[in-house]
């Protein structure tokens, strides 16, 4: 691959990783004063207005897609931006905003595990152990915070859910790209989710949209334009050029980025514990980025 489009592709993933570090953060301080519902239904209606605007930008025939990719694209909305999101807005709800992405950094493991399964990825020692020492990192955060006030097993679980759902989706993810742009995929997943979202929102009703501040505003918009249109793009494009494991496993910087933001904007102690892991976490992704990855014959699976 040439270095400048390889070098596009890592920054794009840095970009993504980046914003959804914050995204637990602004997640947490809407949940106080905008239900579950209302705010994926608000979340993904305002990305989808907003993918729709730069489609039409980019011109005639940028969001048309044959109809047997709309259905497989349908499929994949189940998984997330749905059961993702569902999962991890109430596991957020339930537990710390930096747990939460501690945990949601594991969906490597599951990515790289259904790539062997199927064939797309073959094992190599430095990427196996790259994936070993930023698990490792995890599993040392997830112990430094789990006496802190706020973690909740129930929460975890429920952030578990969405990992099986985004490590799934991922691999599914790979093949789609072959056929449609990282514009396409984001659009249809985001207006797709709404048939669910729409309904499940009306429930709590609209009263919300008069009652938010200007900073809850400001917040909504940073997920809905950010975190599910910028970083989904982002990281769809980094996709095409990069192998899902090495997607996956930067999915360990997010925790980094968290940790980070709550001890900056707080006060959230950074202890001994939490370095340790951020610098297994970091070691690992680097390992794993910089491995080499052997063409693998596609198993021929949808």
């Amino acid at each position: 691959m040439d270095s400048r489009l390889r070098a596009r592709a890592y920054g794009a993933l840095a970009s993504a990783m980046g914003i959804w570090g914050l995204s637990f953060l602004a997640t947490k301080e809407l949940l106080p004063v905008l239900p579950v519902r209302a705010l994926l239904f608000a979340r993904f209606a305002i990305a989808a207005v907003a993918l729709a605007a730069f489609g039409a930008v980019r011109g005639r025939g940028a969001l048309r897609v044959p109809a047997r990719d709309l259905v497989f694209l349908a499929v994949l909305t189940v998984l997330s931006p749905v059961g993702y999101y569902l999962f991890e807005t109430y596991g957020v709800a339930a537990t710390q905003a930096s747990h939460v992405s501690i945990l949601i950094a594991t969906i490597p493991v599951g990515v790289y595990l259904i790539a062997f399964a199927r064939r797309m990825e073959r094992v190599t020692w430095r990427r196996t152990l790259g994936i070993a020492l930023a698990v490792g990192g995890v599993l040392l955060l997830v112990d430094s915070s789990s006496g802190e006030a706020g973690a909740s097993l129930v929460g975890d679980l429920l952030v578990l859910g969405a990992v099986a759902c985004a490590a799934v989706q991922t691999v599914m993810l790979k093949t789609a790209l072959e056929r449609i742009t990282p514009l396409q995929l984001t659009f249809y997943q985001t207006l797709f989710s709404l048939v669910v979202f729409g309904p499940l929102a009306a429930s709590h009703g609209f009263a919300w949209v008069g009652e938010l501040s200007a900073s809850a505003w400001g917040m909504l918009l940073f997920l809905a334009i950010f975190c599910s249109g910028v970083a989904f793009l982002a990281m769809n494009y980094a996709l095409i050029h990069l192998s899902a494991t090495s997607v996956s496993v930067s999915t360990n910087l997010v925790p980094v980025v968290t940790l980070l933001a709550e001890a900056a904007l707080f006060s959230v102690p950074i202890t001994p514990a939490k370095i340790a892991g951020t610098a297994l976490i970091l070691v690992g992704v680097v390992a794993t980025q910089t491995a080499a990855t052997p063409a693998v014959p596609s198993s021929g699976g949808g």
